[in-house]
């Protein structure tokens, strides 16, 4: 069934995720330790993405390199970043991220406490619902 305004709905889809957002923000905050958005952002693309240098997080979140630069130093100040020595026979240059044990578990620690929020907002809704809200996020986020 076609929807009349599309326009509108494309707007409220944007206030909803603008929303998301928000509340997301909000929860890490309230963490025992918590970690801003971008943190938990840098710290997940770095885990899910071996071998990822700076550069590569500044390709992939559309970011200037010395943003990104700054947000690792961070990172490793607070000891959850390491910077591994480059390795000669890979092309490109820059030092090769990496969790520590302390960056691991604290993303850990976030994710879990993210992911039983959101075990508890959709606590009413349906098996067939949560999937078909999953499988919907997946496709928005594919890429292009």
């Amino acid at each position: 069934m076609a929807h009349p305004d599309r326009a509108a709905d494309i707007r409220q889809a944007y206030e909803q995720i603008q929303q998301l957002s928000r509340r997301i923000t909000d929860r890490s905050r309230h963490l025992g330790e918590p970690l801003t958005f971008v943190e938990h952002s840098l710290l997940r693309f770095i885990a899910a993405t071996p071998g990822t240098r700076a550069i590569d997080i500044a390709a992939a979140f559309s970011l200037n390199r010395s943003t990104v630069s700054r947000q690792v130093a961070s990172l490793a100040g607070m000891g959850l970043v390491t910077e591994l020595e480059h390795d000669a026979g890979v092309p490109g240059r820059g030092r090769i991220l990496a969790l520590t044990g302390e960056g691991e578990a604290k993303l850990a620690l976030a994710a879990q406490a993210q992911q039983e929020s959101l075990r508890e907002r959709l606590a009413g809704w349906s098996d067939d619902e949560v999937h078909a809200f999953a499988a919907a996020l997946a496709r928005y986020n594919q890429p292009g």
